[in-house]
């Protein structure tokens, strides 16, 4: 956490592990739900399985993580020494999860600068990683 500013995305980012690992973000996911169950992407749910369960006719939906999620995660990285926060996510026009950060934001206990990438996927990931370097280069989250 250069800095002290910390970097906030979703699962729709789809950022490898590594890569995630290696630039210090810290990734809500957003919840898969598949034949009525639902499961947290890319936590207790791969990629993999759920190709398999559309493959074999699944009814599967997505649902934003709820403002309580983002400020557990808010909390973590403030309690890590984050005294600010870069939260960038999915576009708002595809998910409700721009506004559970932005509800999150107004009770974190650090400044929260939620961003709306207009995105989704690698597109997303790229956005993503561009702040975490702008952040390793010294740059403050209002940049």
């Amino acid at each position: 956490m250069a800095g002290r500013v910390a970097v906030v995305t979703d699962s729709t980012a789809s950022m490898p592990a590594v890569l995630v690992e290696a630039a210090d973000v810290v990734v809500v996911p957003l919840q898969v739900i598949v034949d009525g169950t639902p499961h947290q992407e890319g936590v207790d749910l791969s990629p993999a399985q759920l190709v398999s369960a559309l493959r074999r006719g699944a009814t599967v939906t997505t649902s934003q993580p709820g403002p309580e999620t983002f400020a557990r995660a808010y909390a973590r990285v403030a309690a890590r020494g984050a005294r600010e926060i870069v939260s960038v996510h999915i576009s708002a026009d595809l998910s409700g999860t721009v506004t559970s950060a932005e509800l999150a934001a107004q009770t974190a206990g650090v400044p929260v600068h939620v961003v709306d990438s207009r995105t989704v996927g690698m597109g997303l990931g790229l956005a993503v990683a561009a702040a975490a370097q702008h952040r390793d280069d010294g740059a403050r989250a209002a940049r």
